[in-house]
């Protein structure tokens, strides 16, 4: 307990004035007192985002790198699960953060008020100079760290950790916001409304349904009256990440080949078919670095993108050109959409270049 520095009477923590003699005991809000006061949060805060950041690491240790691509081992699922939820761990310390900020703040001193037609639109206490400087560096932490926790799960190399974020991507988190969204639209139409405010809760129960459905069923209906499914880009494109490429020379481990010009939906209802005429294709996991050989050619493939590279070890000196094509069909059928070539020449034995002609060089 403390005692107030002019009665003397002893105080409460949650006391902001004297109940004997009404002056004010706590002082306007500082960054220093408030750190030294609330340590507490920021220690778990870095405590859970040191655990998070330490797991993958430990994993590697024990298991070796290859644990988190293997597509058969819920590992990466509890992976995907302590990334989540230690996420919104972190996001409910943050707003208890945030909620002590501005705790306190309209019993300092007045320092400024905004006015516009003798209404104030902003009152500036005391120590609000000092909530703005923390705020400017607590809530961008906040945001990012969560932003990137969360969009981290879907890059992990795993089919249960990707289902699981889809599930909360696609269906938990959308669910949660039209529920918080029909729930406040709910609670202003009962006491509009007659004969609604005899059973509140069950309207607003209505209501959330209703939004609910309203918002998933709406976009649905504009996808099919806007649907091109048919329309496929005709000018479908190959783009390479760099001009020349040579696997003794080069830190790349391959040639990223880019599919351009078609949509992501578009992307998504097709297959396509890579060949090139010498050479092979690669897959490339960006977490671990880890290189799986798919062959030349390579059927049913859904990726933007794909890896081509050579051995290193050809013999053979007078090199031909090299053509690339990629073919676009749809999910059901052999009737080829689009299809697209680029084509490569050789620099001297070991480089290559794109050609960016439309044919090889003679």
């Amino acid at each position: 307990m403390k005692n107030c520095p002019d009665c003397g009477r002893e105080l409460s923590s949650s006391d902001l004035f004297c109940p004997s003699c009404k002056k004010r005991v706590k002082p306007p809000f500082t960054i220093r007192n408030f750190l030294w006061e609330n340590f507490r949060f920021f220690t778990m805060i870095g405590i859970t985002g040191t655990m998070i950041s330490l797991i993958p690491n430990m994993g590697t240790r024990i298991l070796g790198s290859s644990w988190i691509t293997d597509s058969d081992s819920f590992l990466p699922l509890f992976l995907s699960i302590i990334i989540f939820f230690g996420a919104m761990f972190l996001t409910i310390c943050f707003l208890m953060i945030f909620d002590l900020v501005i705790q306190g703040r309209d019993t300092e001193n007045v320092q400024k008020k905004i006015t516009l037609w003798s209404k104030t639109l902003i009152t500036w206490y005391e120590g609000d100079s000092q909530r703005f400087i923390l705020l400017l560096c607590l809530v961008p932490m906040w945001i990012g760290l969560t932003l990137f926790f969360i969009l981290l799960m879907p890059l992990i190399p795993n089919k249960y950790s990707w289902l699981f974020a889809a599930v909360i991507g696609l269906t938990c988190i959308p669910l949660v916001i039209f529920s918080c969204l029909g729930w406040n639209i709910g609670e202003k139409i009962i006491g509009i409304i007659p004969g609604m405010e005899k059973f509140p809760r069950l309207s607003t129960v209505v209501f959330i349904i209703v939004v609910i459905g309203f918002l998933i069923l709406v976009p649905l209906a504009f996808s099919r009256f806007f649907d091109t499914t048919d329309n496929f880009y005709k000018d479908m494109k190959i783009r390479p990440d760099q001009q020349y490429f040579s696997p003794s020379i080069s830190s790349a481990q391959g040639l990223r080949l880019d599919i351009t010009n078609i949509s992501g939906r578009e992307l998504q209802e097709s297959r396509h078919t890579w060949s090139a005429d010498s050479g092979y294709f690669i897959r490339i996991t960006p977490s671990t670095d880890e290189v799986t050989i798919v062959g030349n050619p390579v059927y049913d493939d859904t990726s933007r993108y794909i890896y081509w590279t050579y051995s290193k070890n050809d013999p053979q000196q007078n090199k031909k050109p090299v053509k690339i094509d990629v073919h676009l069909y749809p999910l059901q059928g052999d009737e080829e959409i689009a299809s697209s070539s680029l084509y490569l020449t050789w620099y001297n034995n070991d480089i290559v270049y794109v050609n960016t002609s439309s044919g090889p060089s003679p």
